[in-house]
């Protein structure tokens, strides 16, 4: 039985596709995680290597779960939401929010479950050079979908299952070749398609560059909630290429004042406050979940462009149907 595995990793694609000789999986935000299953142990190692064990006691019973003896598994240790969406947000309070370079408090009441979609070594057979298919079809044979382990179904066509999970705010799809082997590194043997969401946010202020970079570093962003207070969403940094970053940067100095436009606590530091003049389109991945400084966020913004046909007070919590806290 292998020691250690490197997960075979996907390359991202722009379009969900249908092919019969492909297979469609739900594309788990979560932790990914091998799962080695030995003389009726679990041990749960990170994809670098992490050892992961001991942040999930609730899936120490996993050999109970697995009809092997010995085994190792792929999949995701995930967190989900109160419409049973997996949630990045949830696991990163769940291990502890890293925040200004320092961890909080993790909170272990949120519990988590371990989503299976491989099965990479069995009893004596390592099944790397053994089809997806068929790996899949004896993972489903060898575990019982009980308590904390679940089997991460496929479908047969793609196209249908993004916009199913884009109906469902899901993260994206994973799209696997039926015939590929495992291969511990990145492949287009597998690929993953993720959905993304605008919005519009009022820019309230940026921050101070870093680096080699000019201008600032990124834009801070707000909503207005139902009292009409902007309330902060978040910051974008990236999106920007020097043109850009130049001429933003311009409209943002007009636009300075010294007192900030939002209420309540900005999480950024080295904030210059501008005037809630601005719209900005933001692309980006999901909501967050409440935080320890109060009210949902924006989680990977990426800025698309200024919105000039959009007043900054339309941009509120109740046109995303969002709670702001």
């Amino acid at each position: 039985m292998p020691s250690s595995i490197r997960p075979m990793l996907a390359i991202s694609i722009d379009k969900a596709f249908d092919n019969p000789d492909w297979l469609f999986e739900i594309k788990w935000d979560g932790y990914r995680a091998v799962g080695f299953i030995e003389k009726g142990r679990a041990r749960l190692v990170s994809r670098n290597q992490n050892d992961l064990t001991a942040q999930y006691p609730e899936l120490r019973d996993l050999p109970q779960l697995v009809k092997a003896e010995n085994a190792i598994l792929d999949g995701e240790i995930v967190a989900l939401d109160e419409q049973g969406r997996a949630s990045f947000s949830l696991m990163q309070q769940r291990t502890g929010i890293r925040e200004h370079g320092r961890h909080v408090a993790a909170r272990r009441e949120i519990p988590v479950l371990y989503y299976v979609f491989d099965l990479i070594y069995v009893d004596g057979y390592d099944l790397r050079r053994v089809s997806l298919e068929d790996r899949k079809r004896v993972l489903a044979q060898s575990i019982t979908s009980e308590g904390p382990l679940r089997y991460s179904d496929h479908f047969d066509r793609g196209v249908a299952l993004f916009e199913a999970a884009k109906g469902k705010g899901l993260e994206g799809i994973l799209a696997k070749r039926r015939g590929s082997c495992y291969e511990e590194h990145r492949t287009r043997e597998w690929l993953k398609i993720k959905i993304t969401q605008t919005i519009d946010c009022v820019i309230g202020g940026y921050t101070d560059p870093e680096g080699s970079r000019q201008y600032f570093g990124s834009i801070v962003l707000g909503l207005y909630d139902k009292n009409g207070k902007l309330l902060h969403v978040g910051q974008a940094g990236t999106g920007f290429n020097q043109a850009t970053l130049k001429q933003i940067f311009s409209v943002l100095k007009e636009r300075g004042t010294s007192r900030s436009p939002f209420h309540g606590p900005v999480d950024a530091r080295h904030v210059h406050w501008v005037k809630p003049e601005l719209v900005a389109e933001i692309k980006f991945t999901e909501w967050t979940h409440e935080t320890a400084d109060g009210g949902v966020k924006l989680r990977a913004p990426v800025f698309m462009g200024l919105r000039e046909d959009k007043e900054p007070e339309e941009c509120t919590f109740a046109e995303q149907r969002v709670e702001p806290s």
